[in-house]
């Protein structure tokens, strides 16, 4: 069954947090690794939490490609929605959610469940990447549906935070 991509699109805007944001910016004309830790609380038992782990490699694409055409890969939009990703293109197009013309790599690496509350989850992993002086991963709070919306309202956070960087960068390579 299909969901209704404008009331999720609109409650990931609304639910999504971001916890604990990737610390260093995108890399101006190289690949850029973004781990994070994706959690949100179960929609089909309440008393549990999901986590995912993963990472987005984020890229310039391979072939220049027009303005406003991000290409998508492990995302599964297909899986949660049942809209293939040109369907998901075009919605977020249509609401201005513009991500520049690269390549987003998405690999899930862990998916787990834990009996923990999200606030008990959540202080886990602050606690564990301060020990270990991870500064490149990003917590984020999300919905479970469509938790790729959560992961791209992150990455979007991230492309915001690099922008003013990339143009000094872009203007040093160009002197």
């Amino acid at each position: 069954m299909k969901i209704d991509l404008t009331k999720k699109w609109n409650e990931a805007l609304k639910k999504t947090k971001i916890i604990r944001l990737r610390y260093t910016k995108l890399n101006t004309f190289n690949k850029t690794f973004l781990p994070y830790v994706l959690i949100s609380k179960s929609s089909i038992n309440n008393n549990t939490t999901v986590i995912r782990e993963g990472k987005v490699e984020v890229a310039p694409a391979m072939v220049h490609l027009p303005e406003g055409f991000p290409m998508f890969d492990g995302f599964n939009f297909y899986d949660t929605t049942q809209y293939h990703d040109e369907t998901i293109k075009t919605f977020l197009l249509v609401r201005g959610v513009k991500l520049p013309s690269l390549k987003y790599s998405n690999d899930e690496i862990k998916l787990d469940l834990s009996e923990k509350t999200v606030d008990e989850v959540i202080k886990e992993y602050q606690e564990k990447l301060s020990r270990k002086e991870d500064l490149d991963t990003g917590i984020i709070l999300g919905i479970p549906e469509v938790w790729q919306f959560s992961l791209l309202i992150y990455i979007g956070t991230i492309i915001a935070k690099s922008f003013d960087s990339d143009i000094r960068n872009i203007f040093n390579e160009l002197d």
